[in-house]
């Protein structure tokens, strides 16, 4: 493979995707499906990370339409993407061009996510939740902070590939 085709961040995207198979796929997941379907450990991963952030959207997904209707389209649209987009950023996207207009597509609709679920966790009122849920504003933050990664990574594929 010719050096001039290769960027430096399509090994940041690469490793993006790459990761994002089996954190979906393993723990994004679990809160759709029933229990029995992961492994104690995997369970108790989701446990902690739950007790952490006090993610209420993840700790309860069917109580929250529009966040189930983001994990469903996570589950099976953007995990075949994940795969497809890990082998052309392996390529780099200067060899594999094809990448670019899904990528464009994959990242505005994760910024879009991430906006959505901030606004939430920063402006809902979840003194009447019965799950986990931030209790101040520094724990909303806390949430807000989890979902950082997810809205970088896709502003800057975004604005490298417009």
């Amino acid at each position: 493979m010719p050096p001039q085709q290769h960027r430096g961040i399509d090994y940041l995207f690469f490793g993006y995707f790459l990761i994002q198979i089996p954190t979906t796929l393993l723990f994004d997941t679990q809160g759709v499906y029933t229990e029995w379907l992961y492994p104690r450990f995997l369970r108790s991963v989701r446990d902690f990370y739950l007790e952490s952030y006090r993610d209420p959207f993840l700790a309860n997904v069917w109580k929250h339409p529009w966040y189930l209707s983001i994990c469903l389209v996570e589950h099976f649209i953007e995990v075949p993407f994940f795969f497809w987009a890990t082998k052309l950023y392996f390529y780099g996207a200067k060899a594999r061009p094809q990448v670019i207009i899904p990528s464009i597509i994959y990242s505005a609709h994760t910024i879009t996510v991430v906006l959505t679920i901030w606004a939430m966790a920063l402006l809902a009122d979840f003194s009447q939740e019965t799950a986990l849920a931030p209790r101040n504003f520094l724990e909303r933050l806390k949430l807000c902070s989890a979902y950082m990664p997810f809205f970088i990574i896709p502003l800057t594929n975004l604005v490298d590939s417009a």
